[in-house]
């Protein structure tokens, strides 16, 4: 099972909760999608968060790799921390090493701490950690669980603004799953007044309820979009069917569970 790593990331405490597999890191989202595409294995990769919003790289690959599928939703309390190697007073801090979301989710309680320090995104809150260990005058916001996993001093604990922070990972593979509590539909329609009205209509006519839509640039072509939909329930023929009539692509991604 590939997750963001390195090891002590949050998708690798999130890898953790879902079974007993061999895990293995990668270096990207793109690279984990890349990897399930040619060695049909598994993946977890974050999809969304409570503060932030969806995590667009995530989104890009669904929409672009359309044999893989989103097969079950794992929900991760964040708990954010600021660790060091030494025990050190948080006034002494220089450079802050943290993933560009982890920075956002806690960029409050940081002024408020007083840490107005130099931040330094890398690729996930374990890198952070993992940085941290060789500059002794740098801190990381990263989990607890990394900042335990590689031996750092816990300086601050909860961090994060809200304590409502949590994101979703998302189980994927390259097999379809048509049961679950919710659904996952991409799609793109024609550029022309009333089509996107066309595609909710459906929805309603049908008594589907939406959770989520959210909009993403088409990379291949500029100025054109492609939409992100969550729906509750499961696997519908009669809807994708209809959906069909007012689309120029639609792309099911599945059915899941969320635990």
């Amino acid at each position: 099972m590939y997750y963001l790593g390195p090891k002590g990331s949050f998708s690798h405490e999130a890898a953790l909760k879902i079974s007993d597999a061999k895990y293995i890191e990668s270096q990207s989202i793109s690279e984990i999608f890349h990897r399930i595409n040619s060695e049909d294995k598994l993946g977890v990769v974050p999809i969304e968060n409570s503060l932030e919003g969806p995590v667009n790289e995530t989104l890009d690959n669904l929409f672009e790799y359309d044999d893989i599928f989103v097969n079950k939703i794992i929900q991760l309390k964040i708990n954010l921390v600021l660790a060091s190697k030494e025990n050190i007073n948080i006034n002494k801090i220089k450079n802050i090493y943290t993933h560009l979301y982890a920075y956002k989710e806690a960029q409050n309680s940081l002024l408020e701490l007083g840490v107005t320090n130099n931040i330094i995104p890398v690729e996930s809150t374990s890198k952070a950690a993992l940085l941290a260990i060789s500059d002794p005058n740098s801190a990381a916001l990263c989990s607890e669980f990394a900042a335990k996993l590689y031996g750092l001093k816990i300086l601050v604990n909860e961090v994060q603004d809200y304590d409502s922070n949590i994101t979703k990972f998302a189980l994927i593979s390259k097999k379809v799953s048509l049961t679950g509590e919710r659904s996952i539909m991409l799609f793109t329609v024609p550029d022309l007044p009333g089509s996107l009205y066309k595609v909710l209509e459906k929805f309603y006519v049908l008594s589907k309820n939406l959770k989520m839509i959210y909009s993403r640039p088409v990379r291949s072509i500029p100025w054109h979009y492609y939409f992100y939909i969550e729906y509750e329930g499961t696997f519908d023929k009669d809807l994708l069917n209809e959906l069909k009539k007012v689309t120029t692509s639609l792309k099911f991604k599945g059915s899941y569970d969320v635990t």
